[in-house]
């Protein structure tokens, strides 16, 4: 006899998963906050001329770019309660994701402004505006062409990744769901259901990133 499909247990536990996906956009919009604000001043740092401003800081976000997102989040959960440090799953996930997110909004940031030919920073200088000014009038309003589109993608892949905090209990979509199939056994309807959830959420942010990439007519790359 075939597996017998009993959609009304979606119907059931709305409730608990609607909270799941609640819990994941408020989790994904902490980490697209700040993240991008990190990443702006690492990307700044990167560019400092001051060995110990710029090395580090390049040291720093080559590390959170290498190591597995799923490494950080069981070392800043398991690991630092052993220092006496105890923080919650979701404080964990938000500073895990929220510094890994960092490095790649730097990274981001750095391949749009070297996209920009260096004469124009040459030249804007020679016109009289410091190094600041010529970045923030000259260089970014062109950078942010190719840095938008990346930005977007990186921003669609960090609200999938939240799913991996369901490792440290954090009651996001996926962890409510597998609460949900242990006691229920429907991990068929169950699993679909989040997985259309994933799709309401995700599906119209992609299109909006694709309307970003035509309008601005460069396409994004994997940063």
């Amino acid at each position: 006899m075939g597996y017998q499909w009993y959609w009304g247990i979606i119907f059931q536990y709305k409730i608990a998963l609607a909270k799941g996906v609640l819990i994941t956009l408020w989790l994904s919009t902490l980490i697209i906050a700040t993240g991008t604000v990190l990443g702006i001043i690492f990307a700044l740092m990167r560019r400092s001329e001051h060995p110990f401003v710029k090395y580090p800081t390049v040291f720093a976000t080559e590390i959170l770019r290498d190591l597995p997102i799923l490494v950080i989040l069981v070392w800043l959960y398991y690991v630092l309660p052993v220092f006496g440090l105890i923080i919650s799953g979701f404080m964990a996930a938000y500073v895990g994701f929220s510094l890994t997110t960092a490095a790649f909004v730097s990274e981001a940031i750095r391949a749009g402004i070297e996209s920009v030919p260096k004469g124009q920073l040459e030249s804007a200088i020679v016109m009289g505006y410091n190094k600041l000014q010529a970045m923030t009038r000259i260089i970014l309003p062109q950078a942010y062409k190719r840095i938008l589109p990346n930005l977007m993608n990186l921003y669609i892949n960090q609200i999938k990744l939240t799913a991996l905090a369901s490792v440290i209990a954090v009651n996001e979509l996926l962890h409510i769901a597998n609460i949900l199939i242990s006691s229920t056994y429907r991990p068929l309807e169950i699993y679909t259901a989040v997985a259309a959830l994933y799709l309401i959420v995700i599906v119209p942010l992609a299109g909006i990133a694709y309307l970003i990439e035509r309008k601005l007519g460069i396409k994004a790359k994997t940063v």
